[in-house]
């Protein structure tokens, strides 16, 4: 018994099927046959990656495009708002790029190390590494800046120490300075690219969470950035 309502089932579905398809074509007005252009294909918004080669020419044509510098991190302890300079324009230009490409989408402040700084920019997430790949594989030409200080709410970029004689940042990883007095043993040493203007409070509270022996947070901190302005 249950074989042959399992039969009519099927046997109902494939002829509603049937007349569904019926009734849509005899319903569709009739088309004049034209010889077919050649489509044109669709150019992506992005197609070329950033090297060292380019870089300078590649986030130089971005940013003047590209001119916001106030971006929004939304994250489970709330909101922080950055601000970032005109001055270090090829830094600016990446990070606009990051928001609008959704990379910070895919990544968590990763590095909470007490009383100092929130790192964030990476995660363990197979999307955020095809983003990566997309974006390209580089540094940025430092833009450090004796007015630009490592103050508390400062952002600024990551780097590598070995073998990178002229301090160029990480294109991915950026900190924000959670230390009241600031940290400016870190002047001169790592581009400053803007500075917290809302939401310190919040910076303070990841800068709280539990951590394990690396200072990665137990519980990932996830971000969602998107251009204010």
């Amino acid at each position: 018994m249950r074989l042959f309502l399992l039969l009519l089932i099927t046997l109902t579905g494939l002829t509603t099927a049937c007349q569904d398809t019926k009734s849509t074509l005899q319903n569709e007005p009739l088309k004049i046959k034209q010889k077919k252009k050649a489509a044109t294909p669709l150019k992506p918004k992005y197609t070329k990656r950033i090297t060292n080669k380019n870089v300078v020419e590649m986030l130089t044509a971005y940013g003047e495009n590209n001119k916001e510098r106030f971006v929004k991190l939304t994250t489970d302890f709330g909101e922080i708002e950055i601000e970032l300079y005109n001055q270090t324009p090829l830094h600016r230009a990446n990070f606009i790029q990051l928001v609008k490409r959704k990379f910070l989408d895919e990544t968590c402040f990763y590095r909470v190390a007490k009383g100092f700084v929130i790192q964030g920019g990476n995660s363990d997430r197979m999307e955020m590494a095809k983003i990566k790949r997309k974006i390209g594989q580089f540094t940025i030409p430092q833009e450090i800046k004796k007015n630009l200080k490592h103050h508390y709410g400062s952002v600024a970029m990551a780097r590598v120490y070995k073998n990178n004689p002229n301090k160029r940042s990480s294109p991915f990883e950026f900190y924000i300075d959670v230390d009241p007095k600031g940290s400016h043993h870190l002047d001169g040493e790592h581009t400053v690219i803007g500075h917290v203007i809302k939401g310190m409070e919040v910076a303070k509270q990841i800068n709280l969470v539990e951590v394990d022996f690396s200072e990665w947070p137990k519980k990932d901190v996830y971000m969602k950035a998107t251009i204010i302005k």
